[in-house]
C-alpha cells in the first residue's frame, strides 16, 4: 500500500476518533454523548450538502447510524488505560507528519508503544463497576493499536523526506505537548470514573505554573507547549478539511493580532499589551465560573473549561478560537508581557521573502516581518516559525550581532 501524506493522516484521525468516541463513552452519560455526535452529525451534514456531496452523505449515514446506535449498548464506566496512550499516539504521530508519512516504518514502531502499553496494564483498568467481560474492550484497544502499526510497516511512502531536520526543541515541545495531553485525559478520566478529586491538584498545579512563574520567564508558552486544546488543534483540527461554521471574524477583532493595531493612536501606543480586547474579555465569566468550581469542586468546570474549547474550536479555522476568544491564556499573555526570554526576528537578516514560510507556520498570525526587533506577547514560543523558515539566521533565540547593532543605533 502506497503511504501518501493523506492517507497517513486518514489512518491517524479516524483511529483517535474511534479511540476518543471510546474514552469519552466511560466518561460521560449517553445523552451527553449522543448530542455531541448529532452536533457534529450536524456540521458534517452541512458541510456535505454545500458540497453537493449526496453520494458521500449516503455512504457515511449508515456508519454514522451505528455510530449513534452503539452509545444506547455501550455506556459502561470502563476504561483501559492504553486507550489514552491510543489518543497521545494518533496526535504526536499527526504533529510528525511530514516526517513521518516519509518514514512509514517508524511510525509502525511508535505505534508499538500502546500496543505495549496495553498489554502491561491491562488488568489495571479505570472502571467504577467491573463489566461482565473485559476482553471485548481490551481486544478493541489492541485493534486500534495494530490497525495503523499493520498498515504503517507493511507501506511503502510515496512522500519525499524532509531535507531540513526536524530542529530538537520542536521534538522536545511535542513530546511535552503529547505527555501532557495524556496526563490531562488520565486526571480527568479518574475524576469522572473513581469520583476522585485529584483534578484539584492537576489544575492547581496547572495554574500556579502557568500563571505565577511560566509567563515571566517564557511568554505565553502555556498556548504553544502545554494546553490539550492547542495539541488537538495543531495536530487534529488543522488537518480537518470542512468548511467551518465561522470562516471568517470581524476585521475589526481580526486585526488585534497584528503589529499595525498598535499604530492606531501614534506613538503612544507602541508600548501597548498587545492582545486583543476580546481576549481579555473572554476571561472575565471564566474568573467567576473558576471561583465557583474551588468553592464547590463540581464536575462541570472541567467539562465547560477545556471541552468547550475544544468543541468551540470546531467553528473557527485553525487557532482563530486561541488568537481571539481564548478564555484560557487572556491574563496568562498579559503576564508575559515583559517576560526574560523571546524570540528574535533579526530584521537585518531577513531576505523580504514574497511568500513567508514563516508566518504560514505561526498559530497566532503574527505578522513577523513587521516586528522591529522581538516577537509581541502573542507569541507561544512554539518555535514553528523558526523551523519553516528556510534561512537559519533570520528568527533566532539570541539577538544576531548585527542586529544588536541596529537596535543600539535606533
Amino acid at each position: 500500500m502506497q503511504i501518501t501524506r493523506q492517507r497517513f493522516i486518514d489512518i491517524n484521525k479516524y483511529v483517535f476518533g474511534g479511540a476518543a468516541l471510546l474514552y469519552v463513552n466511560a466518561l460521560f452519560d449517553a445523552r451527553f454523548i449522543q448530542a455531541a455526535l448529532l452536533c457534529i452529525a450536524a456540521v458534517g451534514t452541512y458541510n456535505l450538502l454545500r458540497q453537493k456531496r449526496v453520494k458521500a452523505l449516503i455512504r457515511y449515514a449508515p456508519i454514522a447510524a451505528i455510530v449513534f446506535g452503539l452509545t444506547f449498548v455501550i455506556n459502561v464506566r470502563y476504561l483501559q488505560p492504553g486507550l489514552i496512550v491510543v489518543c497521545g499516539t494518533a496526535l504526536f504521530s499527526l504533529l510528525h507528519i511530514q516526517y513521518f508519512s516519509a518514514r512509514p516504518r517508524i511510525a509502525a514502531a511508535v505505534w508499538g508503544v500502546p500496543f505495549a502499553v496495553t498489554l502491561l496494564t491491562y488488568s489495571r483498568p479505570l472502571c467504577a463497576t467491573t463489566p461482565t467481560s473485559e476482553w471485548p474492550y481490551i481486544l478493541l484497544t489492541l485493534t486500534l493499536c495494530l490497525i495503523p502499526a499493520c498498515v504503517f510497516a507493511s507501506g511503502t511512502s510515496s512522500e519525499p523526506v524532509p531535507k531540513k531536520p526536524r530542529l530538537k526543541v520542536v521534538k522536545t515541545r511535542i513530546m511535552v505537548q503529547t505527555c501532557v495531553f495524556m496526563l490531562w485525559a488520565w486526571v480527568t478520566a479518574i475524576a469522572f470514573i473513581k469520583g476522585s478529586q485529584v483534578q484539584l491538584l492537576f489544575w492547581g498545579l496547572f495554574n500556579v505554573f502557568t500563571v505565577a512563574l511560566f509567563p515571566f520567564f517564557f511568554g505565553r508558552v502555556l498556548c504553544g507547549w502545554l494546553c490539550p486544546n492547542a495539541t488537538m488543534q495543531d495536530a487534529l483540527l488543522k488537518n480537518l478539511h470542512y468548511t467551518r461554521p465561522i470562516q471568517r471574524i470581524p476585521q475589526a477583532i481580526d486585526e488585534q493580532t497584528h503589529a499595525s493595531a498598535m499604530y492606531i493612536s501614534g506613538h503612544i501606543d507602541q508600548n501597548a499589551p498587545y492582545m486583543p480586547a476580546t481576549l481579555l474579555m473572554a476571561w472575565f465569566p471564566m474568573f467567576f465560573l473558576e471561583t465557583i468550581y474551588d468553592l464547590t469542586g463540581k464536575m462541570w468546570y472541567p467539562v465547560a473549561f477545556m471541552y468547550g474549547l475544544m468543541l468551540l474550536s470546531l467553528l473557527l479555522p485553525w487557532r482563530k478560537l486561541c488568537a481571539q476568544f481564548c478564555w484560557l491564556s487572556s491574563y496568562r499573555g498579559l503576564a508575559g508581557h515583559n517576560s526574560l526570554w523571546r524570540l528574535r526576528f533579526n530584521r537585518s537578516k531577513c531576505r523580504q521573502c514574497k511568500r513567508c514560510a514563516a508566518e504560514e507556520a505561526c498559530p497566532y498570525y503574527i505578522d513577523i516581518r513587521n516586528q522591529d526587533n522581538e516577537m509581541p506577547v502573542t507569541c507561544c514560543v512554539c518555535f514553528s516559525c523558526m523551523e519553516a523558515c528556510p534561512f537559519g539566521d533570520v528568527i533566532t533565540f539570541r539577538r544576531a550581532p548585527e542586529e544588536r547593532q541596529r537596535v543600539k543605533a535606533f
